[in-house]
């Protein structure tokens, strides 16, 4: 479609009106890193048209800036009055936003609306300085990646527990055949970072424990033992995700945890492999959510400006186009309810398992103001942890240790 290009003063926005018409288009701004991702694309594009159709007094101009640069390109934006009027974050991000002002509170207009009843858990972690500074459009959570034939083959049954999925992947590899029991990211990467935190969940412990670091507890050491271990000695090192993900599509590791999107990769595994890869829920609890992503709107707009882009954030999270999101993207949807169909989870089984268990999830990340307004610089300290874990022999004690006494500088709690 074709954009309306407006100069404006601040925010990257403007109102518009043609000589001799009584009334005025709003232009809204709207910045995403999903503008060129298949599926998240397709849906943007459709919600953004229908939009307008709908809403003919008010256009949409997409400002797309490719993740990598998002957090340093936004900062920019906003400290030279240049923000868009409406943006997606992810929950990682949030913090380090609202924690500069740029959120505009939103309770007034969530106050009842279904967002503010029938929305997933995670919605409610989406405050700051007493007041709700955005809504929920996603909210996955992991999903349990397996290859059945493999698991027959040695005789061994789909794990139905946290003890036997480790003891699993144990069994199942053998690295002088080049086989692995499991897939997972061995490199720097974020998805480490997951690991670390869900590692812990999982062990029945925690990172943080009554608002104070616990990385040097006997409980969270024995955790990072086990992660040392089941990934460490039998998941191929040096991979990222999507080369965890290409080795068991590839029938190369027997296990993959990870999210909903990569249903989508199952269905690109040779018509040999295909019939041999499940995707099912994670066999132990908690169900964990990694981090939806959230649609703001910027700090300090114009009554009219703000009043369309509220309209706008209400039109994409309506039911229909919560299910359309499901539908297009694989992604479940904020609302805390199936947005399915009978037809449709007969149609998408994936989709019906991944939004079950986004519907049970709870948030794996600290939530915790200093931690969130520090997100970037609280990965960073426990992504190092993971690679000396992983890479090195140091005493786990030792590397934990020292993890806790870098936060407790950087990122102290109290």
């Amino acid at each position: 479609m074709l954009k309306k290009l407006l100069l404006s003063a601040v925010f990257g926005l403007g109102v518009a009106a043609a000589p001799g018409l009584a009334s005025a288009q709003v232009n809204l701004t709207f910045a995403s890193w999903q503008f060129q991702e298949p599926g998240n694309a397709d849906w943007w594009n459709a919600v953004i048209d229908a939009f307008e159709e709908e809403n003919p007094d008010i256009s949409i101009e997409e400002i797309y800036i490719p993740f990598a640069d998002y957090l340093p390109q936004m900062t920019i934006r906003f400290a030279s009055g240049r923000a868009p009027a409406v943006m997606q974050l992810n929950e990682q991000l949030f913090g380090s936003f609202a924690a500069q002002g740029w959120l505009a509170p939103l309770d007034d207009r969530i106050e009842g609306t279904d967002i503010a009843t029938d929305w997933a858990a995670p919605q409610k972690a989406l405050t700051w300085d007493g007041a709700t500074r955005g809504v929920l459009l996603s909210n996955n959570a992991y999903q349990f990646f397996y290859n059945k034939d493999m698991l027959a083959e040695a005789g061994l049954p789909v794990p139905d527990s946290w003890e036997s999925f480790k003891a699993t992947a144990a069994e199942m590899t053998d690295r002088d055949a080049g086989i692995f029991g499991l897939s997972a990211v061995t490199t720097e990467h974020p998805t480490a970072v997951e690991d670390v935190h869900r590692y812990a969940i999982w062990a029945g412990t925690n990172l943080i424990e009554d608002g104070q670091y616990n990385l040097t507890s006997p409980e969270v050491i024995d955790a990072m033992n086990a992660y040392r271990e089941t990934v460490g000695e039998n998941a191929p090192l040096g991979n990222n995700s999507s080369v965890a993900r290409q080795l068991f599509i590839d029938g190369k590791t027997s296990m993959l945890i990870d999210g909903p999107w990569v249903w989508s990769w199952l269905e690109r595994a040779t018509p040999e492999m295909r019939p041999k890869l499940v995707m099912g829920r994670l066999p132990f609890d908690p169900q964990l959510a990694p981090g939806g992503l959230i649609m703001n709107i910027s700090e300090g707009l114009d009554e009219e400006v703000e009043d369309a882009a509220w309209k706008f954030i209400a039109f994409a999270n309506s039911e229909e186009w919560q299910r359309e999101y499901l539908l297009t993207t694989g992604q479940p949807p904020g609302r805390a309810e199936n947005v399915l169909t009978a037809e449709d989870e007969e149609a998408h089984p994936n989709l019906a398992i991944a939004s079950a268990s986004a519907l049970d999830a709870v948030p794996l990340f600290p939530k915790e103001q200093p931690i969130q307004t520090n997100f970037t610089e609280y990965s960073s300290i426990l992504m190092e942890a993971a690679l000396r874990l992983l890479s090195t022999n140091d005493p786990t004690e030792d590397i934990m240790a020292d993890a806790q006494v870098q936060l407790e500088r950087a990122i102290p709690l109290d």
